[in-house]
């Protein structure tokens, strides 16, 4: 992270003392920083085209090996359930005829193996042409659909044909017998082949849901990271500018206070940008950045205003979130010293419990009731809305007057870095 501090593991490594499946929710919420340029709008304008959450080489969100294998699955159930139908009625009829009223097994096979790339085609055909404009894409879809239904016979006059050789050669002309056979068979095959587009398509529906869930999820990850960058980096440009000034006006009186108050302000900054690439710190680093801050504004107020931190040496080895205590020490120097010309305490707390860590500051404000102190600006927001992005219900901001204080406390559960436990040596029997 910085010169001297420890390197800053993963998000998953980081765990709640009290709950280990935070370690899970941690893994799975795990911010993407991917916000380059234009990487957010190419991703939306691709979730509102046409082929949104299809995958590469895929037709109506699923691939030709799916559309395949489906068609397959389907088409194998029909041939076996028509073929003992066949089967069946045959043996029944056999008893009064001696006839062939009924193809055999065999032929049935055939017809049913030379119709299935026909079927695949068809189903593929439709994935692809989709179904909106409805009233365009209807007629079409109904065309494919008559087309193959009006194949089952002329198929099983071909593998008569193949089947039995110069037999059933030459077939002849039709008769009505033939077309209304022909026109049957049309008609039934036509609710078989919507059940195998209904399942395909259904599947192609599923696919292309699933993508789009995913792709929502992605670009809430994106959006979050944005927001979180967006406040990690939120320092006063009014505080700033103040600083600035107060440098300036060192220069002439106090030289080298002021190139001491440069050389902290280079520091500040240089943390403030590198900690804005980070989602936690070490609580350490996070106290180190508060020092500074409140080195350059002492430079300022040393008259007025008193700061006691809590010592680093004694500072526990848990995580927070990045830059989380800037605005609240912001929040209570700016608004501790306004509206008075007395001394002001500011006081930095940090209480560590089995399962929770709170950080209290607290900064007096000079008046008798703290009420007035205008205590829920933007920096609270700010760490309000962050807390809610990292952590939702499990962590919280309270700030209010306490007397003649104003307190702002942070509750959040307690991270620390993963270790895998000890190993356990079994003594022998």
């Amino acid at each position: 992270m910085f010169a001297g501090a420890a390197v800053v593991p993963d998000i998953d490594r980081l765990v709640p003392v009290s709950d280990l499946r935070y370690e899970r929710e941690l893994q799975s919420d795990k911010i993407s920083r991917s916000i380059g340029s234009g990487t957010l709008h190419d991703k939306t304008s691709t979730i509102n085209g046409d082929d949104a959450a299809a995958p590469s080489g895929s037709i109506g969100g699923l691939s030709a090996k799916a559309v395949i294998l489906l068609t397959g699955i389907f088409w194998l159930y029909v041939t076996v359930s028509d073929i003992l139908y066949a089967e069946g009625m045959r043996i029944d009829v056999a008893q009064f005829t001696s006839s062939m009223v009924f193809a055999t097994w065999k032929s049935r096979l055939l017809q049913h193996a030379f119709m299935f790339p026909l079927l695949a085609g068809c189903y593929w055909a439709s994935c692809r042409m989709g179904w909106t404009p409805l009233l365009k894409r209807l007629p079409a879809q109904l065309a494919l659909a008559l087309a193959f239904a009006a194949l089952p016979f002329w198929m099983m006059q071909a593998t008569n044909v193949l089947y039995w050789g110069s037999e059933a050669w030459p077939p002849g002309s039709p008769t009505r017998g033939d077309l209304a056979i022909w026109f049957a068979s049309t008609v039934a095959a036509i609710p078989t082949y919507g059940f195998g587009l209904a399942l395909v398509s259904g599947a192609a529906l599923f696919r292309r849901i699933h993508g789009l869930q995913l792709r929502n999820a992605e670009l809430k990850s994106d959006w979050a990271g944005a927001r979180l960058t967006a406040l990690r980096t939120q320092l006063s440009p009014h505080t700033l500018f103040n600083l600035l000034h107060n440098i300036q006006a060192q220069i002439a009186w106090d030289p080298e206070v002021a190139r001491s108050s440069v050389v902290s302000l280079a520091e500040l900054l240089r943390r403030l940008l590198r900690a804005g690439e980070l989602d936690f710190s070490l609580l350490s680093d996070e106290m180190h950045f508060v020092k500074l801050y409140f080195g350059l504004q002492l430079t300022r107020f040393a008259d007025r205003m008193t700061v006691h931190l809590p010592d680093a040496a004694a500072l526990p080895a848990v995580w927070v979130p990045s830059l989380i205590l800037q605005p609240l020490v912001e929040n209570a120097v700016v608004h501790g010293l306004d509206n008075h010309s007395g001394p002001v305490r500011i006081d930095l707390e940090v209480d560590l419990t089995a399962d929770e860590l709170r950080l209290r500051v607290v900064n007096s404000t000079g008046r008798a009731d703290g009420s007035d102190s205008p205590g829920q600006g933007i920096g609270l927001r700010n760490v309000r809305e962050r807390l809610t992005v990292q952590f939702g219900t499990r962590a919280s901001l309270r700030s209010g007057p306490e007397g003649q204080d104003w307190v702002s406390e942070i509750r959040l559960p307690v991270l620390r870095e993963w270790q895998p436990p000890p190993s356990r040596t079994i003594a022998p029997i």
